[in-house]
């Protein structure tokens, strides 16, 4: 396994030296690098990534920033398409806002390395196992009704549609399609509708999840509609969405 945990990170100041202080030793060995992905943030979360890398304890830290601001959706292609162009096997997602436990990227990757059929490996927020703190309850619920409703459809159990670790495998993902999703916060629900109809096979583990000084860039009831919206239009066979026109993918790295 080649792999890269790629971080997205927007206005996330406070919380970004906590995502990587909490990426332990052990699983930056794991990985050929370590990626913050800045998508413009207009706070200095950009400046707090660069002071971490000089501090140089995570040497295989890099720091990017997004031409365009291209949303969560758009952060995910250019994660995946210079991973790809670079030769590596595996991307982690690893949303910037430490909501996630960074140190859990290892139950991800022990679950791969542990079965090689199933290469892709999500986290999940609502397993019987997963551990939820200060999670809003309407929050809980509304994701708990999506998740339900998408396994109906989908034939198939899905225990998270967009938690903000997890684990993909380039040869499971198709480029020629998760290129034409949306860029927006929904881009999740897509691509693993996407996994779904092409038969690919992936696998949830349990992880935990916080709500502590994050700020949430979600419109709880515009993600709800989108997300059936689309669950609708895959069912019939239509594409799902469209991405926003003139993107640009391409990054910068910072020094």
């Amino acid at each position: 396994m080649n792999a890269v945990i790629a971080i997205p990170a927007y206005n996330c100041a406070p919380q970004i030296g906590r995502v990587l202080d909490e990426i332990t030793d052990t699983v930056s060995a794991r990985v050929t690098e370590i990626w913050v992905i800045d998508n413009r943030s207009t706070d200095d979360t950009l400046e707090r990534a660069l002071e971490y890398k000089r501090s140089g304890r995570l040497p295989n830290l890099r720091v990017f920033r997004n031409r365009q601001n291209n949303s969560l959706g758009g952060t995910h292609k250019v994660a995946f398409e210079h991973a790809r162009a670079a030769g590596h096997t595996h991307v982690v997602i690893l949303h910037g806002d430490n909501q996630a436990k960074s140190d859990e990227v290892e139950l991800l990757l022990d679950h791969a390395q542990a079965h090689p059929e199933t290469q892709t490996v999500l986290g999940s927020r609502f397993s019987r196992r997963s551990r939820l703190h200060g999670y809003d309850a309407k929050r809980v619920w509304g994701n708990r009704v999506l998740n339900t409703v998408y396994s109906v459809v989908a034939l198939r159990p899905l225990q998270d549609l967009g938690s903000g670790l997890n684990l993909f495998a380039l040869r499971d993902l198709d480029p020629a399609t998760y290129m034409r999703f949306a860029n927006h916060l929904t881009f999740n629900y897509e691509l693993i509708l996407d996994l779904v109809r092409r038969k690919v096979r992936f696998a949830y583990v349990p992880i935990t999840w916080r709500e502590e000084d994050q700020v949430s860039n979600a419109r709880n009831w515009n993600i709800f509609r989108t997300a059936l919206r689309n669950l609708a239009l895959w069912r019939l066979g239509r594409q799902t969405s469209a991405p926003a026109a003139d993107r640009d993918y391409e990054w910068d790295e910072v020094q």
